[in-house]
């Protein structure tokens, strides 16, 4: 009888240490936190996000002024990363994937959403982000708000040829606390100083909001004037070009805001 007495124990006792060995490895299983990234765009129209132009309106003379409300692309892949981009570094960094596929549709800036991720408990100190290399800037005329303009551009300079069909894809962007860069010869370039990432934490069960603002949060955009270098007043990519007045709180193309929850 005490021989099955202390049988009966000892089965109790292991079945408690492995319960509580469980319990550890769900713990640091569990180790994540949730974030959340999206877009936002503070100089939006109804009318921009309406519109799905076949022609475009004709501009006006050698000069065109415009506001740009919003941009229509294909933001392909997001990444986060604890490691750091810096410039002449090469991307040895480790990179968690946020998105779930590769998007190759065009769509409205604001219009993108992307689903809250788990993801590891740290410090994450930049963005990696692929663009296809056509997009369409979304702008009203400045003298009549009512006249809107879809024009097709590509991530590269002015001289470049367009085609709506591009399914090529731009040099990835890589943001981190000093701003923004691309690969060049297998190292960190700095391109932008100014679109930076000042880092966010991911802690257990709370989640971390990445806001992707284009125009940085701006109001007020900037002036754009359409230069039509053929005078036939249209606008052809990679012969016509653009000039910018901006107002002096418009400094960057876009940043990043975080938050917590």
């Amino acid at each position: 009888m005490k021989k099955l007495i202390i049988i009966a124990l000892l089965m109790v006792l292991s079945l408690s240490i492995f319960s509580c060995g469980e319990g550890d490895d769900n713990g640091e299983e569990n180790n994540n936190g949730v974030l959340q990234f999206k877009m936002t765009n503070s100089v939006k129209t109804p009318e921009a996000m309406a519109l799905k132009a076949v022609t475009n309106p004709q501009l006006t003379g050698e000069s065109t002024a415009v506001y740009t409300t919003s941009m229509k692309l294909a933001i392909g892949d997001v990444w986060v990363s604890q490691g750091e981009v810096k410039a002449g570094g090469a991307d040895d960094l480790e990179w968690v994937r946020l998105t779930t596929s590769t998007n190759t549709e065009i769509k409205m800036f604001e219009d993108y959403s992307f689903s809250e991720v788990e993801i590891p408990a740290g410090t994450y100190k930049s963005i990696k982000i692929t663009f296809r290399n056509v997009f369409y800037r979304y702008a009203e005329l400045i003298s009549d708000p009512s006249v809107k303009y879809e024009l097709l551009e590509t991530m590269g300079s002015w001289e470049d040829a367009c085609d709506e069909n591009d399914e090529s894809w731009a040099k990835t962007n890589y943001f981190g606390p000093d701003g923004n860069h691309i690969l060049n010869n297998d190292v960190f370039e700095m391109v932008s100083e100014g679109e930076k990432i000042s880092g966010f934490t991911i802690e257990p069960d709370k989640t971390a909001v990445v806001s992707w603002r284009l125009g940085a949060g701006v109001t007020t955009p900037c002036t754009t004037y359409l230069i039509d270098e053929n005078d036939n007043l249209e606008w052809d990519c990679g012969v016509d070009r653009m000039e910018f007045d901006c107002p002096p709180e418009v400094k960057y193309m876009w940043d990043f805001v975080v938050e917590y929850q």
